[in-house]
C-alpha cells in the first residue's frame, strides 16, 4: 500500500473544496483534494466528483448572507459574510459568468413582500445571479484546470474509507494511505452521513440539527412568471395552519427539469435549469422541517428511513402523483397524469400515493402549504400541478467550530454542505475559505495566496 504525506488534505471537490484550494493556491503549501468522483468533463455522478452536485445543479447563486446559511452558526456575523460572498462573486464572474442579477428591483421586492405578508408568508429576498446547468459545467472545468496549473494536485477516482489520528490524520483508501496535519472535510451532502460516523470515531463533538422533508413540485412556468420577473428563485417560508411547523421554498427552476438523485440504498429528487435550454414547465422543492427530541434525536436516521421507504414504495425510483389525487386520497396513474395540462419532466418515476411514503403531518403541512401559496403563485395548487417524492435535505450534523470552521479536534476543519453550517454553493464556498484562510494564518507570514 503507497503513502503520501501533504501538508493540507481536502476532502470533496465541491464548492467548499475548490475554493478553500484556490484560496491556498500559491502559499508553498502541498495541497491534496481527494473526491471519489471523477473531473468534471468525465463525471458520471450527480452527486459526487469535480464541481460537487453543484456541477450538477441549475447554478443559483445566493449573494446575500441571508439564505444558504447562518452567519451567526460559526460566530460570524453577515457583514464578514457578505465580504467573503463578494469575492466569491469576483471569482465566478472572472471564469465567465458576468452581470445577469435579480432580485434587485426594490421596488419589485417591496411589493412581493406586502403581497406576502397579507397571506402570512414570509419573502426572503436577497440578490442571485443565475449560471444554468449547462453553464455551470464549464465553469467548474475552468476553474478546475486553472487550479491544476496553479499547483494544486487532485486524486479522483477515490475514496476515503477512513480517517485515524495519532498527531496526525491519516486517510486511508483501499489502495493507498495519505497523510497530513491539516485536513478539511468537505463530503457535500452525499458524504455528510460517512463524514458523521468519522467524526464519532475521532471523538469531534457534532449536535443533532433538523432536516427537510418534502416533495418536488412541478407546473406551468406561466404560473411562475410574475415572481420571476421580480427574483428568479424566490424564497418563501410560512408556518402550517394545522401543526404550526416551518414549510418553506428552495431550489425554484424556472423552466427547468426535475432529476433523479441516486443514493445507493434510496433515491431523491431534485431539479435543475438550462441557460440555453428551457422547458414549459418550473419547479421548485416545497419542505417541511424536521426537529426531533428526546428519546429520538437522531434525525438522519430518520431521514434515511423515509427515503428508504419512498423509495421501496416507488420500486426503486422516486414517485409522482398529481396534486389533485393527493387532496383527494387516491395514487396516481399515468393516464390520471396524462390528465394535466403539462408533462412531466422526469419520466423515470413511478405513478403512486405519496401519503404512503412521506409521515401525515409532513403530508399534511405540504398540501396546507402549497394552498397558502396559491394565494401568492395563483394556480399553483390546480389540476394541473405534478408531486414528486422524495426530496429530503440532510443538513440536521452540525460541527461545533471556531469562526474559521475548525473543529474541537485541532487540524480538522469541516466545510461546506456536510458541516451543517451552509445550504448551498455560495455558503459552501465561504466556509472552504474560511478555513483556508485560517491554515493560511497558521503557516505563518512566508506564505500567502495570489488572490485573483
Amino acid at each position: 500500500m503507497s503513502q503520501q504525506h501533504v501538508d493540507v488534505a481536502i476532502l470533496g471537490a465541491g464548492p467548499a473544496g475548490l475554493f478553500a484550494a484556490h484560496r491556498l493556491a500559491g502559499s508553498g503549501l502541498q495541497i491534496l483534494v481527494i473526491d471519489k468522483g471523477d473531473e468534471p468533463a468525465r463525471r458520471q455522478s450527480v452527486t459526487c466528483g469535480v464541481g460537487g452536485a453543484g456541477a450538477f445543479s441549475d447554478g443559483k447563486l445566493n449573494l446575500t448572507p441571508e439564505i444558504g446559511g447562518d452567519a451567526a452558526s460559526f460566530h460570524r456575523t453577515p457583514e464578514e459574510v457578505q465580504r467573503y460572498i463578494d469575492e466569491f462573486d469576483a471569482i465566478i464572474t472572472r471564469l465567465g459568468i458576468e452581470g445577469e442579477y435579480s432580485g434587485v428591483d426594490p421596488e419589485g421586492l417591496r411589493e412581493l413582500k406586502r403581497l406576502a405578508n397579507k397571506y402570512g408568508i414570509e419573502f426572503v429576498a436577497g440578490k442571485q445571479k443565475h449560471m444554468g446547468t449547462d453553464r455551470v459545467r464549464r465553469v467548474v472545468e475552468t476553474f478546475y484546470r486553472e487550479l491544476e496549473r496553479r499547483g494544486i494536485q487532485f486524486l479522483l477516482n477515490t475514496e476515503v474509507e477512513r480517517i485515524t489520528h495519532d498527531g496526525g490524520f491519516h486517510l486511508k483508501t483501499a489502495t493507498s494511505t495519505v497523510t497530513s496535519p491539516t485536513v478539511i472535510a468537505a463530503p457535500g451532502r452525499a458524504g455528510a452521513y460517512w463524514l458523521r460516523e468519522q467524526a464519532q470515531t475521532l471523538g469531534i463533538e457534532t449536535h443533532y440539527g433538523p432536516i427537510d422533508v418534502g416533495i418536488r413540485v412541478e407546473f406551468p412556468a406561466t404560473v411562475y412568471e410574475r415572481i420571476e420577473r421580480v427574483m428568479y428563485d424566490a424564497k418563501f417560508r410560512l408556518h402550517s395552519d394545522t401543526y404550526d411547523d416551518v414549510v418553506r421554498t428552495f431550489c425554484t427552476n424556472p423552466r427547468g427539469y426535475v432529476t433523479r438523485e441516486d443514493h445507493g440504498s434510496f433515491v431523491l429528487v431534485n431539479g435543475q435549469a438550462s441557460h440555453e435550454h428551457k422547458t414549459e414547465n418550473t419547479n421548485f422543492a416545497l419542505l417541511s422541517r424536521v426537529r426531533l427530541t428526546d428519546p429520538v434525536e437522531d434525525t438522519t436516521e430518520y431521514g434515511r428511513a423515509i427515503a428508504i421507504l419512498a423509495t421501496t414504495i416507488g420500486g426503486g425510483h422516486p414517485l409522482i402523483q398529481r396534486f389533485k389525487d393527493l387532496q383527494a386520497g387516491r395514487r396516481s396513474t399515468w393516464s390520471r397524469i396524462h390528465k394535466a395540462a403539462i408533462r412531466p419532466t422526469l419520466r423515470e418515476a413511478t405513478p403512486g400515493d405519496i401519503s404512503m411514503a412521506l409521515p401525515s403531518r409532513i403530508v399534511t403541512n405540504l398540501v396546507e402549504g402549497l394552498e397558502r401559496l396559491n394565494n401568492l403563485i395563483e394556480g399553483i395548487s390546480s389540476d394541473n400541478t405534478l408531486l414528486y417524492a422524495p426530496e429530503i435535505k440532510f443538513y440536521d450534523t452540525r460541527y461545533e467550530v471556531t469562526p474559521n470552521l475548525e473543529t474541537t479536534l485541532g487540524g480538522f476543519f469541516v466545510a461546506g454542505d456536510a458541516s451543517g453550517h451552509s445550504r448551498g454553493i455560495v455558503y459552501s464556498a465561504v466556509t472552504g475559505m474560511l478555513a483556508a484562510e485560517a491554515i493560511l494564518q497558521r503557516a505563518g507570514p512566508t506564505t500567502g495566496p495570489a488572490r485573483s
